[in-house]
């Protein structure tokens, strides 16, 4: 199996540099690779620099000056700078220092940008007609394209992987025997599991068969020509190559359906089958948001109202058994990944 991703680190500066480094000490000592924030954390020390204050404190103007929305700024981009500042906030106060930790009510409400869009259960067997009927191309320049995308495209809406998480496995990931995914690297820095379906598994190991091993240092499971892996940017041309042919419309830049939305249809498919089969939500729900690898319930919850507005006809069997885990449409949004 390949090696979790090295620790990038960033050179902090200000009077708070060596809380920040024994910060991002902790996350990553359970766990978490953090170096996107570490990045960010490094910019917020450079902010300090602006301000003349005490050393091991964390005065309340620092914080709102950091907050504060700047011209460029969208509601996503703040709340992000928000959520960073308030967790190194919480550290320094359990670590006794004096630190301002600021509530959601300063930024506001971030909502989502967009709306997931769900494949109806016969746009997803368009689709996948269209993409199994790919044929290898005497002028491409990926000629195992027809074999590599029926399987990958199944581990998006099958297994609700993320593009990144499918196209970055190698063949050590790849458990035939048992018919698991082992996913590592992941957005939050976490490893889990991912079984498939006996027919998965199958589709799998007849793929295993006659994939071409890659040429550079790794194993990729869905290798690229140049012995890499398929990158987001290919597959999303594809992607939109099978949508045209599976006669489905998009909406344009923006507005999907994008490749991401097989993860959201795939969650939505699988609650809608539960609810429909008097399965018991309120267990079926921790089993969901490990398989999705989600940070925390809020996320994998709004899934639940979703599917109960792309299929009204079990709305009300979902408000009756489980309105009380539906999440409400007001409060802080939900960035479903």
């Amino acid at each position: 199996m390949r090696n979790y991703p090295e620790h990038k680190e960033y050179e902090f500066v200000g009077v708070l540099a060596p809380i920040c480094r024994d910060f991002i000490a902790e996350k990553r000592a359970v766990g978490y690779i953090y170096n996107a924030e570490s990045k960010n954390l490094r910019q917020f020390s450079r902010f300090t620099e602006g301000f003349n204050f005490r050393k091991e404190t964390l005065p309340e103007e620092v914080v709102k000056a950091w907050i504060e929305k700047r011209p460029n700024d969208s509601d996503r981009t703040r709340y992000a700078r928000f959520a960073l500042i308030k967790i190194f906030a919480e550290y320094m106060t359990r670590m006794n220092y004096l630190a301002y930790v600021p509530s959601r009510e300063e930024v506001g409400k971030c909502r989502k940008s967009f709306i997931p869009y769900i494949f109806t259960h016969d746009e997803i067997r368009r689709f996948f007609a269209a993409v199994d009927e790919m044929t290898l191309s005497c002028h491409s320049i990926a000629p195992r394209r027809h074999l590599i995308m029926p399987v990958l495209f199944r581990a998006l809406y099958c297994c609700g992987l993320r593009v990144s998480e499918a196209t970055e496995l190698r063949g050590a990931d790849v458990d035939l025997q048992s018919g698991i995914l082992t996913i590592k690297d992941t957005k939050f820095g976490k490893s889990r599991y991912v079984p498939m379906s006996p027919e998965l598994t199958e589709i799998y190991r007849d793929y295993a068969k006659t994939r071409l091993v890659g040429k550079g240092d790794g194993d990729w499971f869905f290798a690229a020509p140049d012995g890499g892996h398929y990158g987001g940017k290919g597959i999303y041309q594809i992607f939109r190559e099978l949508l045209w042919k599976a006669g489905i419309s998009h909406g344009g830049r923006g507005k999907g359906p994008r490749v991401h939305d097989f993860r959201h249809t795939f969650a939505v498919h699988c609650l809608q089958k539960w609810v429909s089969n008097g399965a018991d939500i309120t267990s079926a729900l921790p089993r969901l948001k490990e398989y999705l690898g989600h940070s925390n319930f809020e996320t994998t919850e709004q899934y639940l109202r979703m599917t109960a507005e792309v299929y009204p006809e079990i709305s009300a069997l979902m408000e009756r058994n489980y309105g009380y885990v539906i999440p409400k449409i007001e409060g802080e949004s939900y960035d479903a990944t």
